[in-house]
């Protein structure tokens, strides 16, 4: 599922124009892309699969402005009003929902079969992020701004990805991480998550850690994980 939603924003971000990405990037980019509709017997699907890619990005901009974003939120913080900046945007996730079905059929004809059959699975995963995001209008993310939570997790970005290289440094290659059971993939999540929430936990207020312990709890409960004891 992982695997389908990252090949979707793949798709998006070869669209240098959009992200200011430098030639050489956007070429590698887009190299990769080719590869990979190639491998599919799809080469004659990277223009379609780079339009849907195009109209994801228009999709999300009809919905949201970054900087009108980012400007009523600073605006809010100081009224305690952030609650109502984030009910009005949580309204619109049943369209941003449907821009990211359209992204995830669109690219459907360049991933390989098995990833193809994840298409339904990366739409529910990415329906349960957001509908945990929006969690009573927006009440969490509210909150986790309102205590420092970006801030936070900005002073802790290089120990959180010492976390997750920890963990990768355990394995050799692709093949032996594939080899393991589904036990042994649900044990590293849990390794990796609650090494997150520790670094977490040194800020100066506990919402981020208890946010991000909530998130991980959430997602090993929309996995297959669910079954397997922690």
């Amino acid at each position: 599922m992982l695997r389908t939603i990252v090949f979707a924003f793949l798709a998006v971000a070869v669209l240098a124009e959009e992200f200011n990405l430098p030639e050489d990037k956007a070429a590698q980019l887009r190299a990769m892309l080719v590869q990979q509709c190639k491998k599919n017997n799809a080469e004659d699907k990277v223009d379609q699969v780079e339009n849907v890619g195009k109209s994801f990005v228009n999709c999300v901009k009809s919905l949201f402005d970054m900087e009108t974003l980012k400007k009523e939120i600073e605006e809010a913080k100081p009224n305690g009003a952030l609650d109502e900046v984030f009910k009005k945007y949580c309204a619109k996730t049943p369209e941003l929902k449907s821009c990211i079905y359209n992204l995830l059929d669109g690219v459907s004809p360049c991933v390989d079969g098995n990833m193809r059959d994840q298409i339904n699975s990366a739409k529910n995963g990415t329906d349960q992020f957001i509908d945990f995001i929006c969690y009573k209008d927006g009440d969490r993310i509210a909150l986790f701004i309102a205590e420092g939570g970006p801030q936070c997790f900005q002073s802790k970005a290089n120990e959180i990805r010492t976390c997750a290289e920890n963990i990768k440094e355990g394995f050799k290659s692709v093949d032996e991480v594939k080899s393991l059971t589904l036990a042994q993939k649900c044990a590293k999540f849990d390794e990796l998550s609650s090494c997150v929430v520790n670094k977490l936990e040194g800020c100066e207020t506990p919402t981020p850690a208890n946010m991000a312990e909530s998130l991980f709890r959430f997602v090993r409960k929309g996995s297959p994980c669910n079954d397997v004891k922690a």
